[in-house]
């Protein structure tokens, strides 16, 4: 049963669900805040693709590798035995444990081959939905030898879930804007154009495809535009442009 400091808490989330206007560091601090309602060991927040619900992109996680995540969007997503929950157009909540059985899933590959490496045995997830449409996905998990998430766990996650659907929804009909960025008027023609491309959020092979280009010269195009920028990668892209 949830008591009343938890529900302060939940209040504060929801606050911050809608007030910081970083939409990255938005995802970071619902994380970080979730842990002291819901501790956990790692946790992970993916965003869907427009246009390519069940395409995940920009990861972001909490004691979780970002090539680990990158490697469950290329490797593993299509083998995820939760998969079939993200294109139901549900906004919900719900302990993995709850939707397959545990003999099944502890043999199952990918179970070999994402909680197996990182030492973890159960997981919580919040489907994310807004107008039945998959917007993405937030996940905890918990080392082997610890103790199965709560249904409490899940009303919590139940409290936010249309504050956050609500927000990540207004954050995809956002006109992403880079113009006003350092470096910016030192781009060439083309290099604008594939910067625009780049905030429109689709996959490296569709941005190559609708530029008709290879991916390695895509690559060598984005190498460049970063150098100008004075940028890492296409994460803080979109935190400029926002």
């Amino acid at each position: 049963m949830l008591t009343n400091s938890d529900w302060m808490i939940i209040n504060a989330i929801t606050y911050k669900i809608q007030s910081i206007e970083n939409f990255d560091d938005m995802r970071m601090e619902v994380m970080r805040q979730l842990g002291h309602l819901i501790p956990y060991d790692s946790s992970s927040f993916y965003l869907s693709c427009p246009g390519r619900p069940e395409q995940l992109m920009r990861p972001l996680g909490i004691n979780y590798p970002l090539e680990d995540m990158e490697s469950y969007i290329q490797k593993f997503c299509h083998i995820d035995y939760s998969e079939g929950l993200m294109m139901t157009g549900k906004n919900i909540a719900y302990r993995e444990s709850d939707i397959i059985e545990e003999a099944v899933r502890v043999n199952s590959e990918y179970y070999r081959a994402v909680y197996v490496p990182h030492g973890w045995h159960f997981s919580i997830h919040l489907n994310l939905c807004y107008k039945e449409e998959f917007l993405g996905i937030l996940s905890f998990f918990r080392q082997k030898g610890k103790e199965n998430f709560s249904y409490d766990h899940v009303q919590v996650l139940d409290m936010i879930k249309d504050h956050l659907a609500y927000r990540m929804d207004r954050e995809r009909v956002r006109k992403p804007s880079i113009e006003h960025v350092p470096g910016y008027t030192t781009l060439s023609k083309r290099e604008r154009e594939i910067v625009h491309a780049l905030l429109t959020r689709k996959t490296p092979e569709e941005l190559a495809d609708d530029l008709s280009i290879s991916i390695n010269t895509l690559n060598k195009h984005i190498s460049h535009i970063y150098h100008k920028l004075g940028i890492r990668g296409r994460m803080q892209l979109f935190d400029y442009a926002e």
